[in-house]
């Protein structure tokens, strides 16, 4: 005799498995438009040949940036195109807040300002969400879905832009020939220990300084062109990148660890911790 299962019970495993086949198709559906947007900001890297570093392209430059790239770069270093970078950090929304593990894979360009970061955020075994942040042909964006599927935040804008860009200059540590004076990127001088770099990108400006210690690697960087994200909205803050650890990574002298500092008025709040797990260069 066939046992008729309760309608309730039916019902329910209706909705768990549409559920179910919804959040997957919009997992495969995230990771589709990830892929285009990486595709995107690859094909619109210039391919321009550009010459090795060498101490010529670096003499009109303020004397603490000269010697960071004689530190970080040899004679002959060819031009970097783009980097592909693997990250682990750990990152945190306040003080006195739980740290949350994430794994990253960063696409960073080191020619014409563009990035794209796609990163994995683990609260718990049960519970993940996926993180996308980018800059791609001049427009920042960032959104968070859970299970990578259900959109948290979508943000972009003027305030996004920045932001993004900003973030692109700091994390030139990691593909220093993208620091060599470009029609984007400007030096100016400030003392024997710090410099002034702007760099602008359509109707985006952000500028930072630069802090290089006595061995020529950049330690600190500095920047109120940088917003935090609150719940009334977006709120401009200073910030600062510390950067340490240097490693050789193919002839390159980069930090693989740098901590995420939001400089307020009752302290200074880490929030964010990096390390470098792999990176891969492509040149010319």
């Amino acid at each position: 005799m066939i046992e008729v299962l309760p309608k309730w019970l039916v019902f329910g495993c209706g909705v768990l498995i549409t559920l179910t086949g919804m959040m997957t198709l919009g997992a495969v559906l995230n990771r589709i438009f990830i892929g285009m947007a990486i595709r995107r900001l690859i094909a619109s890297i210039g391919k321009e040949s550009l010459p090795p570093f060498s101490s010529g392209l670096v003499a009109s430059l303020p004397e603490p940036i000269q010697r960071y790239f004689h530190y970080a770069l040899k004679t002959g270093q060819p031009n970097i195109r783009y980097a592909v970078i693997s990250q682990q950090a750990r990152f945190r929304h306040g003080p006195g807040r739980p740290w949350f593990d994430v794994t990253a894979t960063e696409y960073l360009s080191g020619m014409e300002p563009g990035f794209v970061w796609d990163a994995r955020l683990t609260h718990r075994w049960y519970w993940w969400r996926t993180a996308i942040l980018s800059y791609v042909q001049g427009r920042g964006r960032g959104y968070i879905k859970l299970f990578g599927s259900v959109t948290l935040q979508d943000v972009d804008g003027p305030e996004t832009n920045v932001s993004m860009l900003f973030r692109i200059l700091s994390e030139m540590v990691w593909l220093p020939t993208g620091l060599l004076p470009t029609k984007t990127l400007r030096w100016e001088a400030i003392d024997s220990t710090q410099a002034k770099a702007t760099i602008v990108d359509g109707n985006t400006t952000v500028t930072a300084i630069i802090h290089v210690n006595d061995v020529g690697q950049i330690d600190r960087i500095v920047t109120t062109d940088k917003y935090r994200d609150m719940k009334s909205g977006f709120e401009q803050t200073k910030f600062t990148l510390l950067c340490s650890e240097y490693q050789e990574r193919d002839g390159v002298m980069i930090p693989t660890e740098v901590d995420f500092v939001w400089n307020l008025a009752d302290g200074d709040f880490t929030y964010g911790e990096f390390n470098v797990l792999d990176i891969r260069y492509y040149v010319d």
